[in-house]
């Protein structure tokens, strides 16, 4: 039996770590990627990223995440503004045309005095009778006031009194015949008709009215004269 030499070394020492050292000319194969030689299944080290050491691995927020939803109020106030627009458009340009006025007096409608008419306009209570009057001319005598007075006719037919008052004083007194004429009939004037008289108050001279009343005694209206 003859002894093994210990292995040695490439430089002639002895290998103390018991492994066989490769024969004389060995080299080792080069790799076929011609990098470094694989040390195992090491994992290969991880390339540097943006994100700080030690940040949070969460998605990214933006602060629009939390807004609160837009209000949709403008939306609709437009909507019903268009909605008002277009009701006004419609009731103006679809609206009947009106009927022209006729030129002759209707029942039941109220006339209005033109500026070419005399007198002081009167209505009914009822609104039935419109006309107006005036005090053409008044004389102060020893006995009272006299008047002449015309009351036209719009609506008709028109009944007439009349009664009077001085300012200073709260009774009223009522009319008597003048003593001039014409003189007031009395008939009820009717539709477009005038009538025109003389009428006495025996009042104290001073500042007066006189009042206009229907037959039935409503009062329509008053006129002032001066004392």
């Amino acid at each position: 039996m003859t002894d093994q030499l210990p292995p040695t070394t490439p430089n002639g020492d002895p290998d103390r770590t018991g492994r066989s050292a490769p024969p004389t000319g060995w080299s080792p194969a080069p790799l076929s990627d011609g990098g470094r030689p694989s040390f195992g299944a090491a994992t290969p080290p991880s390339q540097p990223s943006d994100r700080p050491l030690g940040g949070s691995s969460l998605p990214s927020v933006t602060i629009e995440e939390y807004a609160p939803p837009r209000s949709r109020l403008p939306l609709l106030v437009a909507v019903i503004a268009i909605v008002v627009a277009g009701l006004i458009w419609a009731g103006t340009s679809l609206r009947a045309p009106q009927a022209s006025p006729s030129t002759g007096p209707s029942a039941g409608a109220t006339p209005t005095a033109t500026a070419s008419a005399p007198g002081l306009p009167f209505v009914t209570p009822d609104q039935s009778v419109s006309g107006r009057w005036e005090i053409l001319e008044h004389r102060w005598t020893d006995s009272g006031l006299e008047v002449e007075i015309r009351v036209y006719a719009d609506q008709g037919p028109v009944t007439y009194s009349f009664m009077a008052f001085g300012n200073d004083d709260v009774q009223a007194t009522a009319s008597e015949p003048g003593s001039q004429n014409p003189r007031f009939s009395g008939r009820p004037i009717d539709t477009g008709g005038s009538e025109t008289g003389w009428v006495f108050f025996p009042l104290q001279r001073g500042a007066s009215t006189i009042m206009l009343y229907t037959a039935s005694g409503n009062q329509v209206s008053a006129l002032p004269v001066a004392g």
